[in-house]
């Protein structure tokens, strides 16, 4: 009789990072960690990455709950090859029999079933984490806002419920919002921006990006980013402003650092507007919530979701609160820790 492991990792494997977290048999996670995964260069960065989680963690030998968002990247011609392209991956470096592939509603599928119905598995990592968090809040806004994109999940009597539940459906309803807090170019954010009292309009490149903003603004740590900055250099606050200036066509030693400040301050206000939003929109499909159902906030991110919560009065709760056994990086890590526990509650 085959004894089953006594650990279960929970893979999110995405087009820039893989995130995983491993818990015991009992619920407890032991780690969380982000490995870099630039999926859009080649496959080949996905199995590097493997071999970094299996050389930081020793975990070969788990229970390997599989969830993803990296079929969508560029180098595969559709979702569907892009999931069966991923598993393909993954089996190279885990047994068939160890991996429990999240399908949503469908439940835990086998690598086979997963490629028949990857529909159900293309980018449904938000509904673990949703799925999760709506066993301890019943009812209320989850929201995760990552290196690059939002999710906005309404949750009532206990479960999520979504307006759709593939990426054209979501972005439709606003319950999916490509913007992040560290991938996002601030191009996408405006085309013009307040400076010296004029409004200057911005160069339509991927000079900055959103991280640049919050590093400048110290809501961000530089040391946390695994991301190259859109020049190459690094997140330092210098670095940050030149890569801003740039946008306007400038250089920074052309102002000082406080009105570099400033200028970050109006894109993070734009962001932080753009996510209110979206948020009120999707309350507003949801008239039956409570007024004072908390908003439930993860990913790395999450400190835009606070404001957010304060700006629409309502409670805020980080998503590390609703844990039983907690990991101080669980929340920047929703979804991976949310499939690891998921799994966890369906083993013997």
């Amino acid at each position: 009789m085959t004894q089953t492991p006594s650990y279960i990792s929970g893979w999110d494997i995405g087009g820039a990072h893989i995130k995983v977290a491993r818990c015991d048999q009992n619920g407890n996670l032991h780690d969380v960690i982000q490995v870099a995964c630039p999926l859009w260069q080649g496959i080949d960065q996905l199995a590097t990455a493997i071999e970094s989680v299996f050389a930081q963690l020793n975990n070969q030998q788990d229970i390997a709950a599989i969830t993803m968002t990296g079929e969508l990247v560029d180098i595969f011609p559709n979702r569907e090859v892009g999931v069966a392209g991923i598993l393909a991956c993954v089996a190279q470096y885990i047994d068939n029999d160890k991996i429990m592939v999240y399908g949503a509603e469908a439940g835990w599928l086998s690598p086979k079933q997963a490629t028949k119905q990857w529909q159900n598995v293309a980018s449904r990592n938000w509904q673990a984490s949703a799925s999760l968090v709506a066993q301890v809040i019943p009812e209320g806004l989850f929201v995760d806002i990552g290196s690059t994109t939002c999710d906005i999940i309404p949750l009532a009597h206990g479960l999520a419920i979504p307006h759709g539940v593939d990426d054209f459906q979501r972005q439709t309803s606003r319950e999916l919002l490509y913007t992040g807090a560290i991938r996002t170019p601030l191009i996408a954010l405006s085309q013009h921006a307040p400076f010296n009292g004029r409004l200057v309009s911005l160069a339509a490149e991927v000079f900055a990006t959103t991280a640049d903003c919050w590093c400048l603004l110290d809501l961000l740590d530089p040391a946390s980013i695994q991301d190259n900055s859109a020049d190459g250099q690094p997140w330092q606050a210098d670095f940050c402003a030149s890569r801003i200036a740039r946008l306007l066509g400038t250089d920074a030693n052309q102002a000082n650092m406080a009105q570099w400040q400033q200028l970050a301050q109006w894109f993070a206000e734009q962001q932080s507007h753009l996510i209110s939003n979206a948020m009120l929109q999707v309350l507003s499909a949801h008239s039956n919530l409570a007024a004072d159902a908390p908003i439930i906030g993860a990913g790395v991110g999450r400190f835009i979701i606070e404001a957010c919560a304060q700006r629409l009065n309502r409670p805020y709760l980080d998503f590390n609160e609703i844990l039983l056994y907690k990991h101080s990086a669980s929340a920047d890590h929703a979804p991976a820790v949310a499939v690891a526990l998921l799994a966890q509650q369906q083993l013997p």
